[in-house]
């Protein structure tokens, strides 16, 4: 990638020029990204394997910056891209916000050549601010990074605050997933120490502080879609960090109620929190077993997309969303001790279902591999 480069070497090449209203709308981060670099990544899609040469210019006077320019290498790979410098005479003008724009709007997997051709277009300007379509691009780049398998809680409450918190960090330079999984992980440890040294009170702050994580566990994901850094271990990570705040929670609890004396509940806590980390034990070890990244979600994974509603409630009724919610609306009400005995149940069934998955998935994965071909396997052995 280039700066400048002078008009006659793009001669050989087809070229285009992305043009931005000024330097600041280049540079207009939208979800996070340079509004240049995020163009550029809808050339080099659009046109992968072609020889095209693409320049991006902004009227008036532009200096690429650091960032724009590093995010446009990562993005733009096999791109012959040029930053800044003087169009090319003849070549093809594209508007680069009516671009980001477009490329906001693609649903998963859509035509990215087809929103290249609509900005293709005289590049006149009214006198509307750009900063409004590039905002626009960003919320809806934002609305985008949910996911169809939210539970019930994160997809009607949860999920639109994650993303509000999502869209503020993306306007700070230097922030990535990674410092949002460590904000999920700073709750957690928040919220372990106040129910352990804070009595009746830190019962009530960490029931907060466990919301608050499952609220905030969201948006390095968001965060990770939104900039294309998704990545297997970022995804072992963050699963990692859930399934430790999850049993922290519960042991946070059940310390706190022992201390307090209350006997029973505290068994029945320590009962589910031997289930749980059993459960969780289990979907680890197979995961390291098969290679896999580590996902704690193996219920909704591997039960079949046609569900009957009573399934699918079960599903939600089990997910991380419900149970923090439902537990942290229980401590508030004074109904810690009726959390903790439906959490020992409801981990006991999870638990069953669990282990159901694993051995019907542990026997399917055994029989592919023994008979690779699908041939009949009936007869004998020979």
């Amino acid at each position: 990638m280039e700066d400048r480069v002078p008009v006659n070497q793009a001669d050989s090449l087809s070229v285009i020029d992305i043009v931005f209203r000024s330097a600041a709308a280049a540079e207009y981060r939208v979800a996070g990204i340079p509004a240049a670099a995020r163009a550029a990544r809808g050339v080099a899609e659009a046109f992968a394997g072609e020889d095209i040469r693409c320049i991006i210019t902004a009227e008036g006077s532009w200096t690429p910056g650091a960032a724009c320019r590093a995010e446009c290498r990562r993005l733009a790979l096999g791109l012959h891209l040029v930053l800044g410098g003087s169009p090319a005479p003849g070549a093809l003008r594209v508007d680069g916000e009516a671009l980001v724009a477009a490329l906001a709007d693609l649903a998963p997997g859509g035509d990215v050549a087809a929103a290249v051709q609509s900005a293709l277009a005289p590049v006149t300007w009214g006198a509307e601010d750009p900063a409004l379509a590039l905002r626009h691009a960003s919320r809806t780049i934002i609305a985008g990074t949910g996911k169809t398998t939210d539970g019930i809680v994160s997809r009607y409450l949860n999920r639109p605050i994650s993303q509000r918190i999502t869209r503020t960090l993306l306007r700070c330079p230097g922030i990535t997933p990674f410092h949002a999984t460590l904000g999920t992980a700073t709750l957690g440890l928040a919220m372990i120490l106040s129910l352990l040294l804070g009595g009746h009170p830190g019962l009530i702050l960490g029931a907060i502080l466990f919301q608050a994580a499952s609220i905030f566990d969201g948006v390095d994901g968001e965060m990770a879609r939104a900039t294309w850094r998704t990545s297997d271990r970022g995804a072992m990570l963050d699963s990692l960090v859930d399934a430790l705040t999850n049993l922290a929670f519960v042991t946070g609890v059940t310390v706190n109620l022992a201390l307090s004396g209350d006997v029973s509940a505290s068994l029945a806590g320590a009962a589910g929190l031997v289930m749980l980390a059993s459960g969780l034990f289990l979907i680890g070890r197979r995961a390291k077993a098969s290679g896999q990244p580590v996902n704690f979600d193996v219920i909704k994974g591997h039960v079949g997309k046609r569900r009957s509603a009573v399934m699918q409630w079960l599903i939600w009724l089990t997910m991380r969303d419900f149970f923090a919610a439902v537990a942290a609306l229980l401590i508030i009400l004074g109904l810690t001790r009726l959390a903790l005995f439906a959490f020992a149940i409801v981990a006991a069934g999870w638990l069953v279902v669990t282990v159901t998955v694993l051995v019907r998935t542990s026997r399917r994965h055994a029989a592919a591999a023994k008979h690779p071909d699908g041939a009949l396997r009936g007869g004998y052995s020979l």
